[in-house]
């Protein structure tokens, strides 16, 4: 393995030797690494696609960047998920993320869509809140081979019910975890390969939980997904104060890598948008909206950005053109390609081989002051705190 950053006393950062350490675990279907990564861009393929089932949800998230809730008239046909499962397939997709858009699990097809994928060889990866996983659901899960992401905000009931948006949420949310923990998620041959994981959105309000949530997780064979609180959909409204600063997050990495270094064993680059896993999901993979608009990520959201539109319209859309017309063209080719073409210190850094920063945060960002769509795009990462030279 090669060298890797290390934090001085001094604040800056070194390199160590890294042979008595190992790569993290990484959540099947969900994350891929690097090798993986590049390795479908330069030959054309998907490893996998994200999609929107519902905006309709049990809770009410404050964060929510598809401001999902009560609305039940923004669901997709399921024909159309099972059509586009297979588009994907026949693009070498290896995963299926069902995100939902809302809550997964309470969309009628749910259970046919999932049984679907796994026909098809593929993993089904299920993004839910777990709110209504009870004991045959999380069973039914486990032998159609899923992995699921759920949820895990705070420890604090108040906190997480605050910001699940919903009170009792997190005796709900509890619940359905530990039903996917006695169906036996967490029962892992390979410990390197995981198939239950938990998203935590960091803010200023459970800051200061992170290193007792990433123990959690790393005791139990859980895959510790931690998103940055980021500028879109209903946190722009409802935690506009919660944004935590470049140190914050820079100190909270550094910290969590110093845990996995020190307790299990685990070397990661500090500077990738995911601590301990990084993202380079918009090379392998499309996010498609409950209105059929294709996107690279959740937060990069080109159908509303009007200067992308022909005829008035947004064009990427899978009810105007098949998934793969939309993969091959330019704009998606561009995104894609990003690393040949970011700007500041993200340029010419020398861990493009396995980050390209955060190109959903850098894009809200972007739009936010104005910018254009690719322009956005290729921002430097706002989250990184890597120095020169390092």
């Amino acid at each position: 393995m090669s060298n890797t950053p290390e934090e001085t006393a001094e604040g800056s950062v070194t390199c160590i030797e890294a042979d008595k350490f190992k790569a993290p675990p990484l959540l099947i279907g969900y994350t891929y690494d690097p090798k993986d990564a590049y390795g479908a861009r330069n030959e054309g393929r998907l490893l996998s696609i994200r999609l929107e089932t519902n905006h309709y949800c049990n809770l009410n998230c404050r964060y929510c960047y598809a401001k999902s809730g009560t609305d039940r008239s923004k669901q997709a046909d399921y024909e159309v998920l099972a059509d586009l499962v297979r588009q994907a397939g026949r693009l070498g997709a290896r995963s299926i993320v069902v995100i939902g858009g809302g809550e997964p699990t309470i969309y009628p097809g749910f259970m046919d869509l999932i049984s679907l994928i796994h026909s098809l060889e593929m993993v089904p990866v299920v993004f839910s809140n777990t709110v209504a996983i009870d004991k045959d659901l999380a069973e039914f899960l486990f032998e159609s081979g899923a992995s699921v992401m759920g949820k895990l905000d705070s420890l604090s009931p108040k906190v997480q019910d605050y910001m699940a948006g919903k009170n009792g949420a997190s005796e709900k949310i509890g619940r359905g975890l530990q039903n996917l923990i006695d169906a036996g998620f967490t029962d892992v041959d390979d410990p390197g390969r995981l198939r239950l994981g938990v998203s935590c959105v960091t803010n200023r309000l459970n800051l200061e939980e992170i290193e007792e949530i990433w123990r959690f997780c790393r005791e139990n064979n859980i895959f510790p997904n931690l998103e940055v609180l980021t500028p879109t959909g209903r946190a722009k409204e409802h935690l506009e104060n919660n944004y935590i600063t470049f140190e914050e997050i820079k100190n909270y990495k550094l910290e969590l890598l110093e845990i996995d270094r020190n307790d299990y064993s685990f070397d990661w680059l500090p500077y990738t948008p995911l601590p301990g896993s990084g993202c380079l999901q918009q090379m392998y993979s499309m996010y498609i909206t409950v209105e059929g608009n294709v996107r690279p990520c959740a937060p990069t959201k080109f159908d509303e950005n009007p200067s992308l539109f022909q005829g008035g319209a947004y064009p990427h859309n899978i009810f105007k053109r098949p998934l793969a017309r939309i993969y091959n063209d330019p704009l998606f080719h561009e995104v894609r390609n990003i690393e040949t073409s970011l700007e500041g210190k993200c340029h010419d850094c020398r861990h493009l081989d396995e980050c390209v920063g955060c190109r959903g945060y850098a894009y809200s960002v972007g739009v936010s002051e104005g910018k254009g769509p690719v322009e956005a795009l290729r921002g430097e990462c706002l989250q990184c705190f890597r120095a020169d030279g390092e």
